[in-house]
């Protein structure tokens, strides 16, 4: 007895150390049961948005050991392996039982349990005796490496499914359309019984699913894991399940994780299907007009979560490059940035939004804006001038502004694509000529709901390292708002329906040259929406059909979007006004000469003194007073500050226009083909001359016309006033 004793003891010894040895000389390789994971991204419910494969192409969704419910782990232990927690990976007795039984009879059963299982699917190798020897002793250094629980776990996340599904939670995912924690027992049942045989188990006949299901859940009844009453309802119930597609919303996005593992996005899914669909049907209208791309982004301004990413009209239309990310784009903004160089001029005191400006023709270093209507509507309140998008009080408030200019707010909020010195973009900044992205318009117009603090919006749900900058005073900016929110609702006729319910909604619209980008901008104090229409291929939309038919504007093309989307979110909150806005009189004159001609009450910045330029009363607008009759010459001026600034301004050829050509009938005389000179000094002494080819000069009076015949070809005018300064234009006349 006694020796028998010792022959156990010693044979155990030596098998322990047996296997030590062999641990040491053939480490388990974990890298086998770690695999690449699939990647899942989720919104912000966590709704799966998006399952990009692991890198070696399968479905791998990761499963916790937290998310184990109770019911897969009977499920999984009454049907595969009831001595789980008794045996150190190998059970002798069911070892010892196969063998007996396969001796015996001609259908084989297997001995392995579920550790051994494990083993298997770390190297899935023929079931030959040396395999299973080698299979032996994996599933001994398995339960000596890790704990029953993560040798479950494991065992779940390595399990075959079938075909690339490897996994329970892709199982449960794939085939039920669920996580794991909405399985009934039914659906958890049949699911454990595929690895067995994962590719005759797959859902491909009905009747061997039930078959199998009914298998499991016995097995569960007979081990009093489950009551009469649960067995008789999971049995009674159908399952239908079925290989289904993996989800693809926000595509845009969504690819742009695919590191493996759990991505949770701030995406509200319902939203982002919800703007998609009013994007791509807005550009299914539009292809009338040779328009087939479109974007739109949704921003809480509370947190700065992108609620909604739509990159384009479809991700799957490759014709129109539908898979181009039209929210990190560069495109013209038109005039959607206009709204800053107003919050600054506001800041400066160069306006309030009652103060008036002048639309005036300008022409500054061969630099020639003009209107989108191409018309000019003289003197205007800012306010107006900002909710019309004039062009020339823009320009005009940028040229003032200086080193305080729209240039300054871009590169203060770290805007990329900003990366050339201010001299290279020039005055033309202001009106779009820059490349900037959809979602840093989004960013600029989310500062102005927050106060003038700006940030970069995020997509990531627990990101929470956001960078805050103060950019623009609160007080500008909610003046801006203000501003932008008594826009005239009458001109908005396509989207007014979407609009009269949508309260306090400030929004810009643009339009850039050729109408290659067509946008519109909008914000809440809850929200910003920023929504893009054009080609990515940047050719130009199709003119509408009839006379004098123009193409498309941002107003017309975008708008209808940016309100049904505001429709969509419910803004309830109104701009606050801040403490540091106050109701003032200001004086609404251009240039005050003598006493206030028009005196109002306005909104201003307590502690900004409103002052006037110099330089904002230029060539043009000393024309459009003295024409008017607000001053009878240049003495009237004499006793202003700007005086003296001012008489140093060369003299001013209102007519004929620089660079125009025209044209005549060859068949009417002379006297009938005058062209009308007018030249403008700005010296107390109103004596000008005019110096026309290489013909002697004349002389003539300030502001008086002159008629003259010019016969066909090219001729420079010039203009000289008594302080020898001078003005030259260049014309062409065809006769026809």
């Amino acid at each position: 007895m006694i020796k028998s004793i010792k022959i156990v003891l010693l044979f155990l010894v030596v098998s322990v150390l047996s296997f030590f040895l062999l641990n040491e000389l053939f480490p388990l390789d974990t890298k086998r049961l770690f695999k690449p994971r699939s990647t899942l991204v989720y919104d912000r419910n966590h709704k799966l948005l998006r399952v990009h494969l692991s890198e070696d192409g399968f479905l791998r969704m990761p499963l916790e050991r937290s998310e184990i419910t109770k019911e897969m782990k009977q499920a999984l232990l009454s049907y595969e392996d009831k001595y789980f927690y008794e045996h150190l990976g190998v059970n002798p007795f069911s070892v010892v039982r196969a063998l007996w039984f396969n001796l015996r009879n001609r259908h084989l059963i297997g001995a392995s349990t579920l550790t051994m299982q494990l083993a298997r699917m770390m190297h899935r190798k023929p079931r030959t005796l040396r395999n299973k020897c080698i299979e032996l002793f994996m599933a001994l250094q398995l339960e000596y490496s890790y704990s029953k629980e993560s040798i479950l776990t494991l065992y779940l996340n390595n399990a075959p499914y079938g075909g690339n599904v490897e996994g329970f939670a892709s199982a449960s995912f794939v085939y039920f359309g669920v996580d794991v924690d909405a399985l009934s027992v039914a659906q958890v049942a049949y699911l454990v019984s595929i690895p067995k045989n994962p590719n005759l188990n797959t859902p491909k006949v009905l009747n061997r699913v039930e078959s199998l299901k009914k298998k499991v859940l016995l097995s569960m009844y007979n081990n009093h894991n489950i009551t009469q009453e649960v067995y008789s309802r999971a049995k009674r119930e159908k399952l239908s399940p079925k290989r289904r597609d993996l989800p693809h919303f926000a595509p845009h996005l969504s690819r742009k994780f695919k590191a493996g593992g759990r991505v949770h996005t701030s995406i509200e899914l319902q939203l982002q299907q919800r703007v998609q669909t009013l994007v791509s049907q807005r550009v299914k209208a539009l292809k009338k007009l040779q328009i087939y791309n479109g974007s739109a982004i949704v921003i809480d301004n509370k947190t700065m979560k992108i609620l909604a990413y739509v990159g384009s009209q479809g991700f799957e239309d490759k014709q129109h490059g539908g898979q181009i990310d039209g929210l990190m784009a560069l495109f013209s903004p038109g005039s959607t940035l206009k709204p800053f160089v107003y919050a600054k001029a506001l800041e400066k005191g160069l306006i309030t939004p009652l103060k008036k400006l002048y639309d005036l023709p300008l022409y500054m270093g061969g630099y020639k804006p003009l209107n989108y209507s191409k018309r000019f509507l003289g003197e205007v309140t800012a306010k107006e001038a900002l909710q019309f998008s004039l062009n020339i009080p823009a320009v005009e408030l940028e040229r003032l502004l200086e080193e305080a200019s729209l240039y300054s707010v871009l590169k203060n909020a770290d805007i990329k694509s900003i990366n050339r010195s201010k001299g290279y973009y020039g005055l033309s900044l202001t009106l779009g000529g820059c490349g900037i992205t959809l979602k840093n318009i989004a960013e600029l117009f989310a500062m102005l709901a927050n106060g003038g603090v700006y940030s970069k919006a995020s997509y990531l749900l627990e990101e929470r390292d956001i960078k805050a900058k103060k950019v623009l005073s609160k007080e500008a900016s909610y003046l801006v708002s203000k501003m932008l929110v008594d826009a005239p609702r009458d001109a908005f006729s396509s989207s007014w329906e979407y609009m009269k319910d949508v309260p306090s909604v400030a929004f810009k619209t643009g339009t850039s040259a050729h109408a290659k980008d067509l946008l519109c901008v909008g914000y809440t104090p809850e929200y910003t929406v920023a929504v893009w229409y054009g080609n990515f291929n940047r050719t130009k939309s199709k003119k509408r059909e009839g006379k004098n038919a123009k193409r498309m504007t941002g107003l017309e093309a975008a708008s209808p979007t940016l309100h049904a989307i505001f429709k969509l979110l419910q803004p309830k909150e109104h701009f606050k006004k801040p403490k540091g806005v106050v109701s003032k009189k200001i004086c609404q004159d251009v240039i005050q000469v003598g006493e206030c001609k028009s005196q109002v009450k306005d909104e201003v910045i307590e502690g900004v003194k409103l002052h006037t330029s110099c330089k904002l009363l230029r060539a043009e607008v000393l024309v459009k007073m003295l024409e008017e009759g607000m001053v009878n010459s240049m003495s009237a001026l004499q006793n202003h500050t700007c005086y003296k600034e001012w008489k140093q301004y060369n003299p001013l050829i209102s007519n004929p226009v620089d660079k125009q050509t025209y044209l005549q009938n060859r068949l009417l005389p002379q006297y009938l083909k005058k062209i009308s000179l007018q030249c403008f000094s700005f010296e107390d002494n109103a004596t000008i001359y005019w110096l026309i080819d290489n013909e002697s000069p004349f002389r003539s009076i300030s502001g008086e016309k002159y008629y003259r015949y010019f016969s066909q070809g090219r001729h420079q005018i010039n203009c000289l006033d008594q302080g020898a300064k001078m003005r030259s234009v260049t014309i062409e006349v065809e006769e026809l």
